[in-house]
């Protein structure tokens, strides 16, 4: 009999991981265009995301958590007290790349925060084909979490498997394994007031950690201009193979003052670069230009 596969750690940390509903990626017209050409979207190092509080939100919210927690090893509170205050450093050298889609296929605040100048793309794929992506290229899919007491249960979820003997982090001392989670699963953490998005993540770990399948390599990065620095990033594939064409459920076209013209425009690209896309509509949102 063939040996069980274990669980991931987003398993057993109780994580979302597989999508019931078609997953959209906003991007605007440059994007889009460089994501049909590459047949593939930016994935980013998580410590280069727009939101710079990323995982500084989930160190802070464990360090709430561990100044009310209360153990009969004080020697071990001391040590996670500090590896969390040495954790926001340490971000960066235990890459976790980060590619973003939300539930919802048309909402205003994520064209504005994707698209402020001009129109933009929202490319929808069906659950069946994020999970055919995830899976050939290997890739994990987790929803986000807004709420702060499911926040805290993951934390505690953390804590267990860090101190688990049959944990594959039971070569690190317990503080160390709990660090190692935190900073992988950190950009699991978002903060309540961003709950509208509903927000999935496809991310991907470096090799040389005990997250990565074992035996590969690291993944080399590629960069990209950014406002302040140069931005890792790695490509999230969309399709299966090479030769394979991009397979959309949906295409949504953004808030814009000439919406007929952008889906007739919008068909021409997709038809120039053979994707199977199922609908490709306007947005319902009144034009704003803001």
């Amino acid at each position: 009999m063939p040996p069980t596969k274990s669980p991931s750690f987003a398993v057993k940390l109780g994580l979302k991981t597989k999508p019931t509903k078609p997953l959209c990626h906003y991007t605007s017209q440059n994007g889009l265009i460089g994501i049909l050409k590459s047949k593939a979207m930016y994935a980013t190092d998580a410590a280069y995301l727009n939101d710079s509080q990323e995982v500084i939100y989930a160190i802070n919210l464990a360090k709430e958590y561990f100044k009310n927690h209360h153990t009969k090893d004080p020697r071990f509170m001391t040590e996670v007290a500090k590896i969390l205050e040495k954790a926001d450093g340490h971000a960066g050298g235990l890459p976790v790349y980060v590619a973003s889609f939300s539930e919802e296929p048309d909402l205003l605040s994520q064209w504005r925060g994707y698209c402020p100048n001009g129109p933009g793309f929202a490319l929808s794929l069906s659950a069946d084909r994020m999970m055919t992506l995830a899976q050939t290229h290997d890739w994990e899919i987790f929803k986000c979490i807004y709420d702060e007491d499911e926040q805290v249960e993951v934390l505690k979820r953390m804590l267990d498997e860090a101190v688990s003997v049959k944990s594959p982090l039971k070569g690190f001392p317990t503080e160390v394994a709990f660090g190692l989670l935190l900073l992988s699963f950190a950009s699991v953490f978002k903060h309540p007031k961003f709950s509208e998005e509903s927000e999935w993540r496809a991310t991907k770990r470096t090799g040389g950690t005990p997250f990565a399948p074992p035996g590969k390599p690291a993944i080399p990065s590629n960069v990209r201009p950014g406002g302040s620095t140069l931005i890792p990033y790695i490509p999230f594939r969309l399709t299966p193979k090479p030769t394979e064409a991009i397979e959309l459920a949906q295409l949504i076209v953004g808030p814009t003052p000439h919406p007929s013209l952008a889906v007739r425009a919008v068909n021409a690209l997709l038809s120039e670069y053979k994707v199977d896309c199922a609908e490709v509509r306007s947005s319902e949102i009144p034009f704003r230009n803001w």
